[in-house]
């Protein structure tokens, strides 16, 4: 990209080199160069994605129009027409905990495309390793809104657990539900909690007062996050119960969504863990899409 430099907008309407256009097909992918830039998506089937680290995936940011910041690996636009994703998947069992082949001896075959020229995507799968809710040994008590659950990350190529909290009336937790139990983890991770305030905690703004600094809710020592001063021995303790998901199935991840897939699903074979099974979602056939790409760099 060029170098062109100074406050947006530019008063040039296409100043990159092939005039500000990405044109990509069916699968393809953009990877920006270290830099700042404004974009626009009219295209539906054109995302931009980043790279999340602990997920070791790349997730949606946008399908609209953004203002972003690049590094150089983090952020790339992706038609997802013609590429595959992974739709379910069936346990099997007998298989060997770990995260991907070397550790596993199970495998996440992604049958070919049917275009001619088109890239077979690959994908690894996980065994075991699943997240359970953990017991709220203590509710505790004072919170004003359900907080934040933290979960620690799994091993690196694992799927990350997620959590949310629900509130008894008297404002202890009555309850943890896993919205994702992830998969890959070696042992029960740590659960962490952070209170969440039910008032703006800034200056006083049109009549609402700043909510108090930090928001109540009592957190038991070994649940709450470094810093966080709402610590009791009586606060809202979780503590972590056995994995779940042994010697099964518990994840196929898609390292590289392929090109020239059809809309009908192909099926992902997989082998190491039993009967398991997996099948996988493409969006359409294959479609051009165009995204319009302005850079600055400071």
């Amino acid at each position: 990209m060029a170098q062109i430099r100074g406050a947006f907008p530019f008063p040039y309407a296409q100043p990159a080199e092939g005039g500000g256009v990405i044109a990509l097909g069916g699968g393809g992918v953009f990877y920006f160069p270290t830099g700042e830039y404004i974009i626009s998506l009219p295209a539906a089937n054109m995302v931009l994605e980043w790279w999340n680290p602990l997920a070791n995936s790349w997730v949606t940011v946008t399908a609209a129009s953004d203002y972003v910041s690049a590094d150089g690996f983090n952020l790339r636009l992706r038609n997802t027409t013609a590429s595959v994703s992974v739709a379910s998947f069936t346990a099997g069992s007998g298989g060997v905990n770990g995260i991907g082949f070397a550790a596993t001896g199970a495998a996440a075959t992604v049958v070919a495309p049917v275009t001619a020229g088109g890239i077979t995507a690959t994908a690894y799968a996980i065994v075991g390793g699943s997240v359970a809710a953990p017991t709220v040994t203590q509710a505790g008590s004072g919170f004003l809104m359900p907080p934040l659950v933290v979960i620690d990350a799994p091993p690196v190529g694992g799927i990350q657990a997620t959590a949310v909290a629900a509130l008894t009336a008297g404002g202890g937790i009555a309850s943890i539900t896993m919205v994702n139990v992830g998969a890959g983890y070696a042992a029960s991770p740590n659960f962490y909690l952070i209170p969440q305030s039910a008032y703006y905690q800034g200056a006083t703004s049109g009549g609402v007062a700043a909510a108090p600094v930090p928001p109540p809710g009592l957190i038991f020592p070994a649940n709450a996050v470094p810093g966080n001063q709402n610590t009791s021995a009586t606060g809202a303790q979780l503590t972590s119960v056995a994995l779940t998901g042994s010697g099964t199935l518990t994840g196929v991840v898609i390292i590289n969504g392929g090109t020239g897939y059809t809309a009908i699903a192909p099926a992902i074979t997989v082998t190491g863990v039993g009967a398991a099974t997996a099948t996988a979602n493409t969006s359409a056939a294959a479609a051009n899409a165009t995204a319009f790409v302005q850079p600055r760099v400071q």
